[in-house]
């Protein structure tokens, strides 16, 4: 399988902003499958125990977390091919790479907030958040 793709991919604010609601559903399934892929690994079957039942049981835990594993990063992977950066599952934190002239930076977003209200450089990460209103003019943040 010869998969080619351009990374990164960039994004205007705009067109950042119009796929967040398909971002935002992702990250739901991702994060439930998540808590549920959790509460599988949690489950603790005897493996001592020899019965029928406790194999069946087993292969069945098996099965279900492997079915949600599988699930999880086929999702994982759709959201990445198109462009988005998932920095914090758990969070529900993603990047959008964008420009502000010839800068990259990143269009930060985490699941709750309403909006794309954020932006920082690409080395300096969550804690150097700026708001997007800080950006000289919104239009200088363009695609490539």
């Amino acid at each position: 399988m010869n998969i080619k793709m351009d990374f990164p991919i960039y994004f205007t604010l705009q067109e950042a902003r119009a796929m967040l609601p398909e971002v935002k559903s992702s990250l739901e399934k991702i994060m439930k499958l998540k808590k549920e892929i959790n509460l599988l690994k949690s489950i603790k079957i005897d493996s001592n125990e020899k019965s029928i039942g406790a194999e069946l049981a087993l292969m069945e835990l098996n099965q279900k977390y492997f079915k949600k594993m599988h699930i999880f990063y086929k999702e994982l992977s759709e959201l990445t091919k198109n462009g988005i950066v998932v920095k914090d599952v758990n969070d529900g934190l993603v990047d959008f790479y964008s420009k502000q002239g010839d800068t990259d930076i990143l269009l930060c977003w985490k699941y709750g907030e309403p909006d794309i209200n954020y932006w920082h450089y690409i080395d300096v990460g969550f804690a150097g958040r700026k708001s997007i209103s800080l950006l000289e003019d919104n239009k200088s943040v363009k695609s490539n």
